[in-house]
């Protein structure tokens, strides 16, 4: 039986570390490299919060089925996935840590928390 969404929700959140918003810009602007990646459809990114500054835009069947673009061939390259609101980029970066992902976290709240703490996205 498949899982709702809800339950691979929690089933992200109990297994893959979270960041703040100030605490994923703050590794952003340090000097180790880090991808972030937005998991929504681009129609969704447009219509909401927009993308987060150089986030990379990878939708969540694409991370599940392993399409994958070249640079995220080392898996251990630190990934933070993001959504709208946390639960689509809890998901993504679930399949991620799935993969063998060894570096991987998301933003608790999203984007939409990105915006709340005073930083800026793009449309």
């Amino acid at each position: 039986m498949e899982k709702s969404f809800s339950e691979r929700v929690a089933e992200a959140k109990a297994a893959v570390p979270c960041l703040s918003a100030r605490e994923a810009a703050a590794l952003r602007d340090g000097c180790e490299e880090v991808i972030f990646i937005d998991p929504r459809p681009a129609e969704a990114i447009a219509a909401s919060t927009g993308l987060i500054p150089g986030a990379r835009n990878i939708v969540l069947g694409d991370i599940a089925s392993g399409h994958l673009p070249p640079d995220l061939a080392d898996k251990w390259t630190r990934v933070v996935t993001t959504c709208q609101g946390g639960p689509m980029g809890a998901v993504a970066a679930h399949e991620l840590k799935k993969r063998g992902y060894a570096r991987v976290h998301f933003i608790d709240g999203g984007t939409q928390a990105w915006l709340d703490a005073g930083l800026s996205t793009v449309r």
